[in-house]
This record gives C-alpha cells, structure tokens and sequence, in this order.
C-alpha cells in the first residue's frame, strides 16, 4: 500500500497527516510559539536547585527549560549563558527538558558537535556493516564533532552521506554565528519543520502530498496535488478521533483498553467478537495479539505515547507463541521515528516497552 500524506492549514495551524493506504499513521499540529524537540536556544541560568541537581533556565519569553547537571558540560551559575536543545518538550505542567549535549539529525547521520564519539544505530543489527559504517563515520566525520550513523546510513552513497554530513556541519556552523550575535534568551535554530521531519524518517517512500496550499511547499521532493479538503477526502478527523479513544476496535472483533497514568501507559487485549473459527486455542490467540502487536505500535506513534508502555496480551501458553507476538511488534515498529525498546515478557506474562518521549500524549 503506498504511503501518502495530507496537509491542511486552518486559521493559522497547520494540520499534517500520513496515511499507509488507508490507514492513519501520524497526525502532527504545528503549534508556533511553543518549545518542541530539537530546537536549541541561547539560554540564561536563572534559579539553581541543588535539591534537585539541576537548574531551571530562561528561555526566552515566558518560557522557562529544566536542565539537570547531567546534562550539562561543565555545572552552571546564575546567569550563565549557553546553548541548549529541547530534548523533551512540556507536557502537562512540566517545563521542557534540555540538554547540553546538542545534535542535529540528519536522514543519514545525527551530527553530535559536542562529541568526538562516532556510533552506529543499534537498528543496523549485521556486524559487518556495523563495523564497516563505524570506519566510514572515522573517515567522514567533520573536525571536533562525532556522528552517528543512522539506520538509512546502510547501504547508502558515499557521496550522498558526506554531502549531508557537510551540510549539517554547515548548519552548526550558522547556529554558532546566529548565537554570537543575539541576545539572550532566545530561540537560536529552529528545528526542521514537521514535513520536511516527516518526509525525512519515512525513508522515501511517500508517494506524494495532498493539501489545501500547494504554493507553501518549496522543493517537494515528491509529487505535490492541490486539494480543497484533503482531510475530508479521506476522513482524517473520524479516524483520528477513533484512534484516540480509550477502547479501539480491531479489525478481527478483539479491542484493546488504553489507560494512561502518571507513570507509565497500561494496554490490555480483549478477545471481544473475535473467535477465531476453527483454530484452537493458542492459534486464536496468538492470531489476535499478533493484529493487537502491529495496532499498538501504530498507536503509540498516533497518540504520541512515550516512556514505560505495559501490554496485557491475551494469555498465551507457549514460549513460541510469544516471540512471535515480540517478532510482530518489532517489525511493526521498525518505520517508527522514536527510539522504542521491547524489553519482552515479564514473569506475569506482560509485554514491556519504552518509547522516548518527544511529544504530549494523547
């Protein structure tokens, strides 16, 4: 099924959404003014908590970041100014999450100007590659910066990694220059808007674009059609307003039950309707927690969910069965931009995840 996505603009919002076929894999608001993930500011130490080993810092405006000390290069002082990126936006009431240790992504690479380390996703699982991209990052890497190769790294031009690699470090470059010369608090680079950000994690394979503004969009790297209301072409709002439900629907009859706590997001597979025919038991339900595996994963991308994620999968007797249902879940996730860690089974037969929090849930 091939992989488009829809933009609408509404009093001033841009609205941005990926469809896989028919269904709704990311919704995404560009909110201006608000602090998001990967934009670096020239802040201003203002309050030290030593309680807390960490300092809260202007921002600029009324914003205000929490940068905790392990996160810093060297311990700031009251009034200090230095850069600092956006690592976890604010949620709730909590004011952004920031971090010294600045790095800018590329679709390739992630530029770390701050380090001297070069590393290798942890998605690139061959060793032979992994040791061969590894040389390469020592060979390509820009002076007084580390870098890390990402999964798309694999395989890919030479020429077309250095061109990036040259570009980000250029982009460092601008970020230092703008730094030096405005005052502080303020936002020193912005991070890559969220089509651009889209179409870079989807890897090339969107098809095309479908919005109201056509004439916004400069250098589309895919075919761009104009449309009045691309969202209701395609019921956008109906199935995202489904998918953020506390119980969703399977196709097969079952339904999942998502509950979100302060600490950690709790998901449980029912049977519902789903019987399964003639199969016994334990194929039925490996049949629907292997269709609850690859719901769950669009859902956490779709509603943002992020830190300790439970699933109660329907009980399953055998250990095959099992890693079949983690098999699942870990091809499901793999087109997921955000970091997700399946750590497996617990010994009460519930699946554990952690997903990287860069955005409010839903």
């Amino acid at each position: 099924m091939s992989k488009q996505i829809l933009i609408e603009n509404r009093d001033g919002v841009r609205e941005i959404a990926l469809l896989d076929g028919s269904r709704l894999m990311a919704f995404i608001t560009e909110t201006p003014g608000k602090a998001e993930a990967e934009q670096i500011y020239l802040a201003e130490a203002e309050r030290m908590v030593k309680g807390m080993e960490a300092c809260f810092v202007r921002l600029g405006g009324e914003q205000t970041g929490f940068l905790p000390f392990s996160e810093c290069k060297e311990k700031p002082r009251s009034g200090d100014r230095f850069l600092v990126q956006v690592k976890k936006p604010p949620v709730g009431g909590k004011a952004p999450y920031l971090t010294q240790d600045i790095s800018l992504a590329g679709r390739y690479v992630i530029l770390t100007p701050f380090s001297h380390r070069c590393a290798v996703s942890k998605r690139v699982e061959d060793e032979t590659e992994r040791k061969r991209l590894l040389a390469l990052a020592d060979r390509l890497k820009e002076d007084g910066c580390g870098l890390v190769m990402r999964l798309e790294s694999a395989g890919a031009p030479e020429d077309m990694i250095r061109e990036e690699i040259s570009a980000l470090a250029e982009r460092w470059a601008a970020v230092l220059t703008r730094a030096g010369h405005m005052a502080a608090p303020g936002l020193a680079e912005d991070r890559i808007d969220a089509l651009r950000r889209l179409l870079r994690d989807e890897h090339g394979q969107v098809d095309r674009i479908l919005t109201d503004d056509p004439e916004a969009i400069q250098d589309p790297p895919v075919p761009v059609e104009a449309c009045e209301h691309p969202f209701d072409l395609y019921s956008v709002r109906a199935k995202r307003e489904k998918s953020l439900q506390r119980k969703v629907w399977l196709d097969c009859g079952g339904f999942l039950v998502i509950d979100r706590t302060e600490a950690m997001t709790v998901i449980d597979v029912n049977s519902g309707k789903f019987t399964g025919g003639k199969a016994g038991a334990e194929s039925t339900f490996l049949k629907l927690n292997r269709e609850a595996a690859r719901e769950i994963a669009r859902l956490m991308r779709l509603r943002g969910l992020g830190g300790i994620v439970i699933v109660d999968f329907v009980d399953m007797q055998s250990e095959g069965s099992r890693a079949a249902v983690t098999e699942e879940m870990r091809a499901a996730l793999a087109d997921d931009p955000v970091k997700t860690v399946i750590h497996g089974f617990t010994s009460l037969g519930l699946m554990e995840l952690t997903r990287k929090k860069t955005e409010e849930s839903q």
